[in-house]
């Protein structure tokens, strides 16, 4: 035992002892060599960090400094291996995961670790005292060669993003130290990678949103979700418009949508709201108007569905609305259609039996007649009266065959048309004679100015059945009273008017009356198929002209025809 009863006797030698040895010395830190540290004891050694170091002499680069051993040293073991600051420095460049390196003032690489080597693609000895552009010509014109050019020019460091030719990102800092400028870079390939993805998907899903906005619109469409937990309300931007809001609202609550919706509907609606809350409906399906801030209906149907949470209870209640509304009006139209085919096929057997009626009647007095009167020829005035009104209801029926014919083909348009120039007061004064008996008959006085002549350019066939249609529409409605025909002309038009003088047309019908299957009051009693009004207006239409009807002195209807000259 030693003085101090420790192994090995005498007093403990402090730290400042041991590092005070010299450098022969046993124990003694290992020497520098051109290839690094060689420890006495032949442990692992850094290589020599790549730097350039000032040199001794102009032009020549000194020593790299020594490199150190990769085994833990205590805190005081840089001095006890005689590292300068610079030295460990050095060692912890070549630590650091990220690329490192400075330039001198020109732009050339004062130091570099490996990182920096391998990441731009060169060896040390191919970049050390030179630009590392010109070292590695593909770095040249890159954003990296430009922002580094800028900060040895400007004296200012900055951060950004480079990306190399070998497809790398690079996270980028630099700083200016003194006459250095230190380039700090983060291999971010992988995270640039994830962030482009990321940035995709998001395009992505923009577009299939954008387009999933527009199929919405498109089909006047909208969604919404309500959280009953959060409180939290989404309209997409339709939803509002659906309920006549030109722009959206700042708010949207159940009671504001139970106000909107039509008294007659609205009890319905809230049923079914409130069986989405017992256990055993999870979804519904309602169809109901709603009033715009216009004024105006507006038909809607919803379908809701509900999600609950572990106990049972509703959290979520989601949903999307249609505007049906041009839907309810085609509906209104069919059904208003088949209301109308239905009249027609009535109006049409009624209007067909009745001149098949009076033809039965006119053959069996014929034969009647012929029975009684053995001798009885053709000639005799009873035989002619009975062949007059057979051939009158003849050409009845044949009217009403061609009225339908004419209907379908205007539908079809292939109603045809002959234009030629002609005289049309000639027309007129066929039509008229040849309705002589009818107006007898009918206890009309039928009365007609045509100037003569009337020239202009029209289809013969077609304006004869225009004036056949009004005159037996003013008989119709006219029975017993007069009717005026009168044709006149100026120098840029030709008129007709066919006047009757019968209870008249309300102002509000006058222009209905054209269309097809219409008819005035008490039409079953007077007859027709509400056809010949219609098919006067296609006619005219088709020459270019215009049919209206006006209220005359006294009663009674004026229909006015003007055709171009």
């Amino acid at each position: 035992m030693g003085e101090s009863g420790r192994p090995g006797g005498g007093r403990k030698r402090g730290r400042r002892d041991r590092r005070r040895e010299p450098p022969d010395a046993p124990g003694a830190p290992a020497s520098a060599t051109p290839g690094g540290l060689t420890p006495p004891d032949g442990r692992e050694t850094f290589p020599a960090p790549m730097r350039l170091a000032p040199s001794s002499e102009p032009g020549r680069p000194s020593e790299p400094p020594p490199a150190v051993t990769t085994t833990e040293l205590p805190a005081h073991a840089a001095d006890e291996v005689g590292l300068s600051a610079e030295a460990r420095l050095c060692v912890l460049q070549e630590m650091m995961g990220e690329a490192f390196f400075t330039l001198d003032a020109h732009g050339r690489v004062r130091e570099l670790n490996t990182h920096a080597a391998a990441l731009l693609g060169v060896s040390a000895e191919q970049v050390r005292g030179q630009e590392p552009w010109l070292a590695q010509p593909e770095l040249s014109g890159t954003v990296l060669h430009e922002r580094l050019m800028t900060a040895l020019t400007t004296r200012e460091g900055g951060r950004f993003l480079a990306e190399l030719p070998s497809r790398t990102w690079l996270e980028v800092t630099v700083r200016v130290v003194g006459d250095e400028t230190w380039v700090l870079a983060t291999d971010i390939t992988q995270r640039q990678h994830a962030e482009n993805e990321v940035a995709r998907t998001e395009e992505r899903f923009r577009q299939l949103g954008e387009r999933f906005q527009v199929a919405l619109d498109s089909a006047q469409m909208a969604v919404w979700e309500t959280n009953l937990v959060t409180g939290q309300v989404f309209r997409s931007e339709a939803h509002d418009r659906l309920y006549g809001y030109a722009q959206p609202q700042a708010e949207w609550t159940h009671e504001k949508f139970l106000a909107s919706i039509h008294p007659e509907d609205r009890a319905e609606v809230e049923a079914q709201v409130a069986a989405l809350f017992t256990r055993h409906v999870d979804a519904y399906t309602s169809t109901f108007r709603t009033r715009w801030p216009d004024g105006s209906w507006h038909w809607l149907t919803s379908r809701a569905t509900v999600i609950r949470d572990a106990t049972g209870n509703v959290v979520v209640v989601r949903g999307a609305i249609l505007d049906i509304t041009a839907l309810k009006e085609t509906e209104a139209a069919l059904q208003q259609a088949v209301r109308t085919r239905d009249d027609f096929l009535s109006m049409a057997s009624h209007e067909l039996r009745t001149p098949l009626t009076s033809l039965r009647l006119q053959l069996q007095l014929l034969r009647r007649l012929g029975a009684s009167t053995p001798g009885a020829t053709l000639g005799s005035d009873k035989v002619a009266g009975k062949l007059d009104n057979t051939e009158r209801q003849l050409r009845r029926l044949g009217a009403l065959v061609d009225n339908l014919l004419d209907v379908s083909r205007i539908q079809t348009g292939k109603l045809d048309f002959q234009f030629a120039d002609g005289d049309l007061a000639s027309v007129v004064s066929d039509v008229v004679s040849r309705f002589a008996e009818e107006a007898r008959l009918a206890g009309v006085r039928l009365d007609s100015h045509v100037d003569a002549p009337a020239p202009c350019r029209f289809d013969r066939l077609r304006m004869e059945q225009v004036v056949s249609n009004l005159l037996t529409n003013a008989f119709r409605y006219g029975t017993g009273k007069p009717v005026k025909v009168s044709l006149t002309y100026a120098p840029d038009r030709t008129r007709l008017v066919v006047q009757d003088s019968g209870p008249g047309i309300p102002a509000s019908d006058r222009d209905r009356v054209f269309e097809r299957f219409t008819q005035g009051d008490n039409a079953q009693r007077r007859g027709g198929l509400g056809l010949g009004l219609h098919i006067v207006r296609q006619i005219i239409d088709a020459h270019g002209g215009r049919v209206h009807v006006e209220e005359t002195p006294g009663g009674g209807a004026a229909f006015v025809v003007d055709l171009p000259r």
